[in-house]
């Protein structure tokens, strides 16, 4: 597994002073290196790493041993926390939906009854809005249709748009 990490790196005085074109193409020359930026303050360079997980260590003492660093400090980027289980329920409900309505369109079977809550009657943008995605889904349908159909000719849709 790959580990990323930022290394701020304190350069010495001499190349405070000369500049840092030299020292910068140095660490772009390792393969690890991802991107490399320099920075005012406490530091003077950031370079961002992805490397094996037992390969970073050998990494950091790789940089450190370079005659114009004085100092790194490693900042290990933490990997991603576990998604939301309401997260992750709702997401494979919706790829669930999805199997079934392309196995209804390669069966040329009617759409799978959709189980979302309606919009209360007196609310005209709620109905406009399904009106309009039903007019949508029903193209699809024919363009799927089509797809499927041996001449590829597109088949007239049951309601009218």
């Amino acid at each position: 597994m790959a580990t990323s990490a930022y290394l701020l790196i304190r350069a010495s005085e001499a190349v405070r002073q000369g500049g840092y074109l030299e020292a910068l193409e140095e660490l772009w020359a390792l393969p690890e290196v991802e991107y490399v930026e320099p920075v005012s303050n406490l530091y003077d360079c950031v370079a961002r790493v992805e490397a094996p997980t037992i390969r970073l260590t050998p990494l950091v003492y790789e940089v450190m041993a370079k005659g114009w660093v004085e100092d790194v400090h490693v900042l290990m980027i933490d990997q991603p926390a576990e998604l939301a289980p309401e997260w992750e329920e709702a997401r494979m409900a919706k790829l669930r939906r999805q199997r079934q309505i392309i196995t209804a369109y390669r069966a040329c079977l009617q759409r799978p009854p959709l189980s979302a809550q309606r919009p209360y009657a007196g609310h005209a943008a709620a109905i406009r809005v399904e009106l309009e995605e039903a007019r949508s889904l029903s193209r699809q349908l024919e363009i799927i249709r089509a797809h499927y159909q041996k001449d590829c000719t597109p088949v007239k849709a049951a309601r009218d748009r």
